[in-house]
């Protein structure tokens, strides 16, 4: 039977203290990227909290937003054919949208904000 050596058990030791000290930083790190990575992808964070969900929210926001911020409608209580004024001018100004995305913003934004009765 061999004897190991005492450099070897040294270093043995030393390896072993030294991936002992590293494992908590390691799970540290594994973990804050895990949280960076939820945080990301968190369906519960809105950036736009003052816009009601509907069918048509996500298209007015990324259509809106090329030009202003889509909270500008917050406020405004219009029926369908005043909205869909606003939404054929933002169109001729030059809002990038197909006709069946304008029709589709045009629509939430009646079902969102309507006009007080």
């Amino acid at each position: 039977m061999m004897k190991s050596s005492p450099l070897r058990s040294r270093r043995s030791s030393l390896n072993f203290t030294f991936i002992r000290a590293l494992a908590p930083l390691a799970a540290a790190f594994a973990l804050s990227v895990a949280l960076a990575a939820s945080a990301q992808n968190d369906p519960a964070k809105d950036d736009h909290p003052s816009l009601p969900p509907g069918e048509g929210r996500d298209v007015m926001i990324r259509v809106c937003s090329q030009c202003h911020q889509a909270e500008n409608v917050v406020g405004q209580e219009l029926d369908e054919a005043g909205w869909k004024g606003i939404v054929d001018q933002m169109a001729a100004n030059g809002a990038d949208a197909t006709e069946a995305e304008l029709t589709q913003i045009v629509q939430y934004l009646a079902k969102a904000f309507p006009p007080k009765k």
